[in-house]
């Protein structure tokens, strides 16, 4: 905020250059700013001396910036040698050692044109982000498309890329599930977590078992994408921060309160864009390779090996079913649905996820059927010694 020779404040638009210092002649573009012409620049160039005899005396000693604000035509709109030139801009200059800063405050004749200046930038700001979307979403589509030739169970990388997407999601880098009422993951805390998954890969191995030399090009893909992600999520941040300072440095010097209206006419969100992106990854990358904890039995916890699936559309292995028919435990554990457990038979079970665990678990269903196999073994066992009244303890 500026007071004009009435005394009264007007809110401000400021424009810092920083640039090393140079005795070349420097042309900086400005945003489009109400108030300013289109296409505006700022040309720093270093004042001449009148002779070179001057110029040898102290060649150590910088020259003066005369820095001047020209329209597109290269008319000089406000300059610092030209006083009075435009009474609404003020172009200010401060050498450093190494560098120069040249500020332009132009001044506003009122209070709606700085808010009309702050939407604009906000409007501009989800413009990026809408094209940033559609080439992210891109750049995951493409490389999601070349995962599954890599990730396919008939591929030898295929383990260890469910490795690796399994560490990923332990890692939790991001929050994912939606209606989450954890509080959202920050840039920094993804950048950690991410850093830490990272170097845990690198660890254990898992990226030099990658025998495809395309997998390893694909998780270097990965990676780049989750930076991305990160820095994407940081320019959020900032630009809420920055909004919101900006807004209460206005406030303060003008006693107003558009700090709690200007949200209200103006939804600045810094958390959908980025849960879209998240939720891509999740679903179009992670989600290639299919995980075990999706396919558990409830009882058991264990791979639900022949999937039998209730009336009530909940899926458990059959030997639990089993379990629970002769417990006398009718009802589906799960949502109590009466009498599930009691209708079902051979026909419930799910041929096409059978299918799909045998094809994608072959190692978890033989660790299922020896210890299915063992259970029997020891029903069967120990239904022997009662009969005979004994009782036989298996070592």
């Amino acid at each position: 905020m500026v007071e004009d020779s009435d005394g009264l404040v007007h809110p401000v638009i400021t424009v810092k250059i920083r640039r090393p210092a140079s005795h070349q002649q420097q042309v900086v573009e400005l945003p489009d700013v109400a108030g300013l012409p289109a296409n505006a620049s700022i040309v720093l160039q270093s004042a001449q001396p009148e002779s070179s005899s001057e110029k040898s005396v102290d060649t150590d000693a910088a020259e003066p910036v005369i820095p001047r604000l020209v329209d597109s035509a290269g008319r000089t709109i406000a300059s610092t040698d030209q006083p009075g030139s435009a009474d609404n801009i003020t172009i200010e200059t401060t050498a450093h050692p190494e560098t120069e800063e040249t500020q332009v405050t132009l001044r506003l004749e009122a209070d709606q044109m700085f808010f009309d200046q702050l939407v604009e930038y906000i409007e501009r700001t989800r413009q990026f982000e809408q094209k940033y979307t559609a080439a992210y979403n891109s750049n995951v589509n493409h490389l999601g498309t070349e995962l599954a030739t890599v990730t396919s169970p008939y591929k030898q990388d295929y383990q260890v890329w469910r490795e690796i997407f399994r560490l990923y999601m332990d890692a939790e880098v991001w929050n994912r599930a939606q209606g989450d009422a954890r509080p959202a993951t920050s840039a920094r805390q993804g950048q950690e977590r991410f850093g830490k998954f990272a170097k845990h890969i690198e660890s254990i191995g898992l990226a030099q078992k990658l025998r495809n030399p395309m997998s390893a090009r694909l998780l270097m893909s990965f990676y780049k994408l989750n930076l991305e992600l990160t820095h994407m999520k940081l320019l959020q941040e900032m630009n809420e921060e920055a909004t919101r300072k900006i807004i209460k440095k206005h406030d303060k010097r003008t006693h107003l309160i558009a700090k709690t209206q200007f949200p209200r006419l103006i939804t600045i969100d810094t958390t959908t864009l980025t849960q879209a992106l998240i939720h891509v990854i999740y679903a179009d990358l992670v989600g290639i390779v299919p995980q075990i904890d999706d396919y558990l039995c409830p009882m058991c916890l264990n791979i639900a090996w022949r999937p039998l699936r209730l009336e009530c559309n909940h899926v458990f292995c059959s030997r639990c079913i089993v379990k629970a028919s002769k417990r006398q435990m009718f009802n589906c554990p799960v949502c109590r649905s009466k009498g599930a457990v009691y209708r079902a038979g051979v026909s419930n079970i799910d041929q096409a996820l059978l299918n799909f665990l045998k094809l994608y678990f072959p190692k978890e269903i033989k660790e299922k059927q020896r210890d299915t196999q063992r259970d029997i073994s020891e029903e069967e066992t120990q239904a022997l010694a009662l009969a005979h009244g004994k009782t036989c303890i298996i070592m």
